[in-house]
């Protein structure tokens, strides 16, 4: 009775206690919940940073994540670096939902054929890596690796379209050497380079080989980047003769490197590296200039009836500045009417066709001509690209063999573009079979070592002063072809 009556009197006390007992426990669980679902939201938020949304499969920041934690662990691992061939006219053609779709089939290849130590992921757009751990041999990669190739052999329905996926794939070994992430991805990606210049279709292992190589290219890349601000560029001419009218005669200037050690490098040698450092806005533009004020020069001496063509990457046509700046530079010199060409480089493409017109149109009306370098021409594209404002096209006697097999085709493709209205310049002439060819199947033009071969800018002075005799043995030569047909 005393115990009741004690709690009696400190009744309000213990209620107010359980009061703040029931609210401090309604905090803590309140506090857990919140805890709760802010891991689960952070864990969310990792995840979808951590994915590529399209395929389900990682990223690129994943993929590097677990690159850094394989080289930190010291582990032995394989990576392979992949894009599909053709993927980009897969696109073109059938659209960018059917391009998605296959990105998603490849995705579920990658799950189908790679066992528990692989990890597929996308890079982005259709470029791929592949992770290989705990393998110690070529062999045990090789072996993973045409269980996939064969997986992607297999041609897929997407939307009534069978596809065949082909890709090109580089591999590097990190099993007897420590790399660093920067050098597995450079290794990597040279090697899948090399395969795609190679055929395609296939996976290829990075080696000293190609070790060198890459090297060499950093080298070149740094070389490069000094090349331009040390004026090492300029310009080798290589005549081009009229067969028609051999009075007429115009130059190809084509881009040098005066190397300081490896001394002239023809622009074959470095334009593809060049091109990847964005540098070729900038030796077109060079080499725009250097032809132009050229053309003042020969002028300036007497010979007012040449013409020179400059290339131009198709890439940088794209851009509209690149050809304000074109524009530019044209009408700040006082140029004789047809005296500058200027020559596209690279495929076209059907489905940029009015940017080409565009831009093609804009460059006739500062005054050139347009030329198309090894023109694609398909039966299926003429009337579409006889739409655009071309005046010449530059055919390769390349295709020209030993054996007569392409002599028909090397006709047609003359026949076909006189058909469209254009010109036709046969160029890469090495030998006078080649020569007889191009004469003989009424080229417009012919060009190539077997006549003249690439010359510096006095060379091209000289030739232009004793072309008198020059002439009489082209026109001896034409003569002779023709008598021949």
């Amino acid at each position: 009775m005393d115990f009741l009556n004690y709690i009696g009197e400190y009744r309000d006390i213990l209620i107010e206690l359980l009061k703040a007992a029931i609210v401090a426990i309604a905090a803590i669980l309140l506090y857990r919940l919140c805890t709760i679902g802010k891991h689960s939201n952070e864990r969310k938020v990792k995840k979808q940073a951590y994915t590529d949304e399209l395929t389900g499969k990682g990223n690129r920041y994943l993929f590097y994540s677990v690159l850094d934690k394989l080289i930190e662990q010291d582990k032995k691992f394989a990576v392979c670096f992949m894009d599909l061939d053709g993927f980009k006219q897969i696109n073109d053609a059938l659209g960018h939902d059917i391009g998605d779709e296959l990105l998603k089939v490849m995705s579920q290849k990658f799950d189908e054929s790679l066992p528990k130590n692989a990890s597929a992921y996308r890079l982005g757009g259709d470029e791929f890596a592949i992770v290989i751990s705990q393998v110690t041999s070529k062999e045990e990669v090789s072996l993973i690796l045409d269980d996939l190739k064969a997986n992607m052999n297999k041609p897929v329905v997407i939307d009534n379209n069978t596809i065949s996926i082909e890709y090109s794939m580089g591999v590097v070994l990190a099993t007897d050497e420590k790399y660093s992430r920067k050098d597995l991805i450079n290794y990597a990606d040279n090697a899948m380079y090399y395969i795609k210049e190679h055929g395609g279709n296939d996976y290829f292992f990075h080696n000293e080989s190609l070790k060198a190589k890459l090297e060499n290219n950093i080298k070149m890349e740094k070389d490069l980047n000094q090349a331009y601000d040390n004026n090492e560029f300029g310009i080798n001419l290589q005549p081009r003769i009229n067969v028609d009218d051999t009075s007429k005669i115009g130059f190809e200037a084509l881009l040098i490197w005066n190397h300081p050690v490896l001394g002239v490098l023809d622009a074959a040698y470095f334009i593809t590296q060049a091109e990847m450092m964005g540098l070729t806005i900038k030796l077109d533009e060079y080499v725009l200039k250097t032809v132009c004020q050229k053309i003042i020069d020969f002028n300036n001496k007497g010979y007012n009836n040449v013409q020179i063509a400059v290339n131009v990457s198709n890439k940088n046509t794209f851009k509209k500045e690149f050809i304000d700046t074109m524009c530019d530079i044209i009408s700040s010199y006082d140029l004789p009417e047809n005296s500058l060409q200027i020559e596209m480089t690279g495929d076209l493409e059907i489905n940029r066709l009015e940017t080409y017109k565009v831009m093609f149109e804009r460059l006739k009306q500062a005054g050139v001509s347009i030329v198309i370098n090894n023109f694609d021409i398909k039966q299926e594209s003429l009337e579409l690209f006889a739409e655009l404002p071309i005046d010449e096209v530059k055919i390769s006697s390349s295709i020209l063999s030993s054996e007569n097999i392409n002599d028909n085709v090397f006709s047609d493709l003359i026949n076909l573009s006189h058909d469209l209205g254009y010109k036709v310049i046969i160029g890469k002439i090495s030998d006078d079979r080649k020569l007889v060819k191009a004469i003989t199947n009424n080229a417009d033009k012919i060009q190539g070592d077997f006549l003249f071969k690439k010359m510096d800018e006095n060379l091209a002075e000289e030739v232009l002063v004793n072309y008198g005799t020059y002439r009489l043995r082209i026109d001896e030569i034409i003569v002779s072809a023709k008598k021949m047909y």
